[in-house]
């Protein structure tokens, strides 16, 4: 866990908040009702001083009982009419807003994770827009209600004396220097205990996925410790909060007070002097509470204004974040499938690839003659692994080409290019759900029971399915805990073919396994997917030895490439490997 981090000074950039707003899809006929259900508070709030002010005065007319108890009913059933639509635009809101933002996240270029934690990330959607977009909706709701309110107050105030609307307004520039002073420094204290949130959050999701490591290793205590870091860094920005709140709290009701204050005596002056009555004098009093409420409520909005832009300085981040192609081009082909065209050669020309200043591929050229198989080998850090980030087009190669079938892959859509691989990967990821859906994950044809079954049997996986309770509709844990390493690698090898894509890429697909399993996948792999483009990374060099081809990587650099007995002739590296093997020398 890292340190504590040195807060920057930042008042905020408008230009991503507003786009931010302008994207997410605001419930717009729903606000337009909550403004409605507001301002009808607003207009019973205005009518309140004028309809209660001769029983504060001593009258107890039935007519002024009656007109009391009319109002007070009206009033009620105005103001659950305005908490109810001002919860239902907020929510919808909200919903909306995480759809938008999780759309993002889901189209955000590769290598922006490579510096963003997605764990940490992730809290964007859920804790900070929910605070965020609600206190959004609520500002746009009632700003106009409270300026029609204070207008409409002021202007009944000066029918009874200008003198009586001119104390009201008289501290109002002392309460725009205190607003913009303490908003500023809201918007630095939001967006400090935000950031830390997602750092928890990040870091808890990490350990949590991992205890059964953290307890072999009896690690808990260190454990402790950096999530204590992790916890004070979250307080220290809290408490900043807590002070700045304070300083806001303290500051405003002094205001307040001295405001009551000018009020009072003004209004104890007029009455003194015979400039207005009793009545005028106690819904003067009445009419100067509120407006001096709704002008602390317009404080409360510009506050909580700099607020929300710190909660939502994550999102608006992820939404302005690189992305791998457009909303339109996402939703052009979302409904689309790659169609087959059969096995197809793959070939790097010349491609070289850095990680900022790290190089990573330095001019790397072979073929992979369609429906052919070949390995990727090399010790860790030799670029076999982004040979298939940069096939796939999780990264774009700096120099050089990549070709499908004889054509560009830069040419080619996201969407289309990658329905071309069935991807095999190390840890057979599954998520959680049913038998059924980890099948068809990524298949957007229908696929019938039969199809599912009979893949599921050539996988060697129908076995442990049709013991599971439910069968096809039997639940699978996260990650596929409830699976063996071999249970979910067959399942994986079933869900690729019924994919049925034109190139398999295999990454480590047997290293989770003990030798009889891995035997056993190795064999379904190349029975299963025969005839197959197959494009293998792997560090069991036993594996590779009926390989139509072999590609020896070392730090970046291609080192041979050839059959088996030809590169034990030809390559010392991949002679070293082999030996090493031999001897039971793990290869890293």
């Amino acid at each position: 866990m890292r340190g504590r981090t040195k807060e920057k000074a930042s008042y905020g950039s408008w230009k991503g908040f507003f786009r931010l707003l302008g994207s997410i899809n605001l419930p717009w006929p729903v606000i337009a009702l909550a403004f409605l259900a507001e301002i009808g508070y607003s207009q019973a709030m205005l009518m309140m001083p004028g309809t209660t002010a001769s029983l504060m005065s001593g009258s107890l007319e039935p007519e002024a009982l009656r007109s009391a108890v009319v109002y007070y009913v009206g009033y009620a059933a105005v103001l659950f009419a305005d908490f109810l639509m001002l919860g239902l635009a907020g929510n919808w809101a909200v919903r909306n807003a995480r759809t938008k933002v999780w759309g993002g996240m889901t189209r955000i270029r590769v290598d922006y994770y490579d510096e963003h934690t997605p764990s940490a990330l992730s809290s964007a959607v859920t804790n900070d827009l929910q605070e965020a977009v609600s206190s959004l909706v609520r500002l746009i709701i009632q700003v106009i209600p409270a300026f029609y309110y204070i207008f409409a107050a002021m202007a009944t105030v000066g029918q009874y004396d200008v003198l009586l609307m001119l104390s009201v307004l008289v501290l109002l520039p002392v309460k725009w220097i205190y607003m913009v002073a303490v908003s500023r420094r809201m918007y630095t204290a939001s967006t400090g205990i935000y950031h830390r949130i997602g750092q928890l959050t990040g870091y808890l999701a990490e350990r949590v996925k991992n205890l059964p490591l953290i307890k072999y290793y009896t690690n808990e205590d260190r454990e402790l410790e950096n999530g204590s870091i992790a916890v004070a860094d979250l307080f220290t920005a809290q408490m900043r909060s807590v002070k700045v709140n304070c300083a806001n709290s303290g500051i405003g009701t002094a205001i307040n007070l001295l405001q009551h204050l000018v009020c009072i005596v003004t209004g104890v002056l007029l009455l003194q002097a015979g400039r207005i009555t009793i009545e005028q004098w106690v819904a003067f009093f009445l009419f100067s509470s509120t407006i001096s409420s709704r002008f602390g409520e317009l404080i409360g909005m510009w506050q909580s204004l700099k607020s929300l832009q710190g909660m939502a300085a994550r999102a608006v981040e992820i939404v302005e974040a690189p992305q791998e192609q457009s909303e339109q081009e996402a939703k052009a082909v979302a409904s689309q499938e790659a169609v087959s065209k059969g096995a197809q050669s793959v070939e790097f020309r010349n491609v070289s690839f850095s990680y900022g200043e790290k190089k990573a591929l330095k001019n790397v050229s072979f073929t992979v003659p369609a429906g052919t198989a070949t390995a990727i080998v090399g010790l860790c850090g030799s670029g076999k692994t982004t040979l298939m980030n940069l096939l796939e087009r999780f990264y774009e190669a700096g120099e050089g080409q990549i070709l499908l079938g004889g054509g560009d892959a830069k040419n080619e859509s996201l969407s289309n290019l990658r329905g071309r691989f069935s991807y095999v990967q190390q840890d057979a990821g599954v998520f959680s759900g049913t038998v059924r859906e980890i099948l068809t994950y990524g298949i957007r044809r229908e696929v019938s029971d039969q199809k599912m079954t009979e893949a599921a049997k050539s996988a060697g996986a129908w076995e442990f399915i049709s013991k599971l309770p439910g069968g096809l509709d039997g639940q699978v844990s996260a990650d596929g805990a409830s699976l063996s390493g071999g249970q979910r690698q067959r399942l994986v090898l079933a869900r690729e073919f019924l994919r049925n894509a034109d190139i398999l890429l295999l990454d480590e697909p047997t290293s989770a396994l003990d030798a009889k399993t891995a035997s056993a996948v190795e064999e379904t792999i190349f029975r299963l997917f025969k005839g197959k483009t197959i494009l293998m990374i792997t560090h069991d060099m036993s594996l590779v030895r009926n390989m139509d081809q072999i590609v020896v990587l070392q730090e970046g650099e291609l080192k041979g490439k050839g059959r088996y007995d030809g590169l034990l002739e030809s390559c010392p590296l991949f002679r070293e490997m082999v030996e090493m093997q031999k001897m039971g020398v793990e290869l890293a």
